[in-house]
């Protein structure tokens, strides 16, 4: 039942982002066709459609590429400053970079390239990290954060990276010590950590609407 729930708050963060697109900020639309990407990827990948040579990893492996640049951008966006703007998409690139000499060179393009996943789950949530450095250091301190679409969007992001880092991170090893108890954790955790940031997302939009109906 977990396996299909987190595609449930998919769908619902698609379907909020759908609702709200009109009063959104110019950075949070880029999350409508990555959210209808992601709907019609996993879509594909339970029915099996996706599956080559025995195996869905290589698509895995480039959404992984898609969700880096998508986040990146957006994690950037929320920093006025050019030259922090520069760095990110300079650490985009490099985890783009280190992914396709995962795929390519090291483990192969039909193989999970948990490398790849790794760096670029750890770079999602050092950009998170920073973000909220900043912000804390920075911010009015009347900020209310409850009504703060941004705050909504980054948290999701932070626990859905570190679920995968966790995930990915020891994968390979528990595979090779052939520890099924610990798949069935880790995959939870991991389920868990899309329906957080998917379900975080449906928040982040949906404060657009209720802010623009208070103001």
């Amino acid at each position: 039942m977990l396996d299909y729930l987190y595609f449930f708050f998919e769908i619902l963060a698609l379907i909020s982002c759908l609702y709200s697109y009109r009063k959104l900020d110019q950075n949070f639309k880029l999350f409508l066709p990555f959210l209808l990407f992601i709907v019609i990827y996993e879509f594909a990948n339970i029915f099996n459609w996706l599956m080559w040579n025995h195996s869905n990893a290589w698509c895995n492996n480039l959404e992984g590429i898609v969700e880096l640049t998508v986040y990146g951008w957006f994690m950037a966006s929320l920093d006025k400053r050019p030259s922090y703007r520069k760095k990110v998409y300079w650490a985009v690139a490099a985890g783009i970079a280190i992914t396709l000499v995962d795929m390519f060179f090291i483990q192969g393009f039909w193989n999970l390239g948990t490398i790849g996943i790794v760096v670029q789950n750890t770079i999602q949530a050092t950009l998170v990290c920073i973000y909220y450095r900043n912000l804390i250091n920075n911010t009015d301190e009347y900020l209310d954060l409850l009504s703060y679409p941004p705050f909504y969007a980054t948290i999701g992001l932070l626990f859905y990276s570190l679920a995968n880092f966790f995930y990915y991170a020891v994968f390979s090893y528990m595979l090779y010590k052939n520890n099924y108890h610990f798949y069935i954790l880790a995959r939870v955790i991991t389920d868990i950590g899309c329906v957080f940031i998917y379900s975080l997302l449906a928040v982040s939009f949906l404060c657009f609407s209720r802010t623009k109906k208070l103001s």
